[in-house]
């Protein structure tokens, strides 16, 4: 299903750096995140060792603490919804849209009370959310705006690339991603005080860069904030670097795949394509679609040697979020039809034509 993609390019670079000896938070992080913040074209950038870091962060950031509400998404990975629960919060699950997975901005506005303070919206598979009308009701209620991209590197949405739209915006860069540097993410923000607190509270609330060195061979400084072990390494850092320059490629690539299945599979009987709007670019890191008789169709691509998945199950499904949800019926609905199929850089024309050949078929 997912085929992590690891150039040569970058393991010269790790070497490199390796030969540094720069091991834990040093100068490759920085680089990183200068490079990310130009080609994303972000006002600043912070690397740290898991996208659910990243998220945390920035929920801790926003001042999200017990007691708290988080309106989010319930089809997404877990990791978007536990940095809720670390920060003593509690999620508040709005429905779904059926064509594309992500959060319904109708549904959030019903769901808001006196206790929420935050909203989570999840470009899903890389296809950005309804983002002006989100960011609307966030301003309407003076709500913070988190907005996990992890799939979406590279996306666009109006013209603009994601990661400059909302206040704060994640990035994953674990081993399925388009681009990874083994694991880590990035925690991009707009506001210039939100980005320093950011780089204190990765590294145990110090600020690193205003400490001064003693004479005992130790620094002054103070700690007036709760901080954690969320920083990046040089090594996953200068893998990361190594990658960035692969990105158009990754994303051309992927492009050109899900292109062919939007236009030899739409009028596959049994299929219903996703929502494709001329205002926005996927990344394409998930193909997803929704097939009648799912489990036939699981079982036929199966035995063709043909992986597919659901990716991510409906998060309420779980008693750590409160069990099952009664009131989120575009949610029951996608979750018995949609599946995807595969799409990665490893995938040569043979093999998209194969995949294709054996939907047609039928199940």
């Amino acid at each position: 299903m997912f085929y992590p993609y690891v150039s040569e390019r970058a393991v010269k670079f790790v070497v490199e750096t390796l030969r540094s000896r720069w091991i834990g938070q040093g100068p490759k992080i920085a680089e990183f995140e200068k490079k990310f913040k130009r080609i994303i074209k972000v006002p600043y950038s912070i690397a740290v060792n898991r996208a659910a870091s990243a998220i945390r962060l920035a929920l801790a950031i926003a001042g999200v603490g017990p007691g708290d509400e988080v309106i989010t998404t319930p089809q997404t990975c877990t990791a978007t919804n536990h940095p809720i629960l670390e920060q003593f919060a509690r999620p508040v699950f709005a429905d779904i849209q059926y064509l594309t997975g992500n959060i319904d901005p109708q549904d959030i506005e019903k769901r808001i009370t006196p206790k929420t303070k935050a909203i989570i919206c999840v470009d899903l598979g890389g296809y950005p959310c309804d983002l002006d009308e989100i960011n609307k009701i966030a301003k309407k209620y003076h709500l913070t705006l988190i907005e996990d991209a992890s799939d979406a590197i590279g996306a666009r949405y109006k013209g603009k690339l994601i990661g400059s739209l909302s206040p704060f915006t994640i990035f994953s860069f674990g081993a399925v991603q388009q681009i990874t540097t083994g694991e880590g993410g990035m925690l991009c923000v707009k506001n210039k005080e939100d980005y320093e607190t950011g780089l204190r509270r990765r590294w145990f609330g110090i600020d690193r860069i205003r400490r001064k060195p003693n004479l005992v061979g130790y620094y002054d400084f103070d700690v007036w904030e709760g901080g954690y072990s969320y920083y990046m390494t040089d090594i996953n850092a200068a893998m990361g670097i190594a990658h960035l320059d692969d990105l158009p490629k990754i994303l051309t690539r992927r492009e050109e795949i899900a292109n062919r299945y939007r236009e030899d599979l739409w009028k596959v009987p049994g299929i219903i394509m996703f929502e494709n709007k001329p205002d926005r670019i996927s990344s394409y890191q998930l193909f997803t679609i929704h097939v009648e008789n799912r489990d036939n169709f699981c079982r036929m691509m199966h035995s063709k040697g043909i992986d597919v998945s659901i990716v991510h199950e409906r998060n309420d499904i779980y008693s750590v979020f409160g069990g099952l949800r009664k009131d989120l019926p575009n949610l029951d609905r996608y979750s018995k039809t949609n599946i995807s199929i595969p799409i990665h850089n490893n995938l040569d024309d043979e093999d998209v034509y194969y995949i294709i050949k054996s939907i047609k078929q039928g199940w």
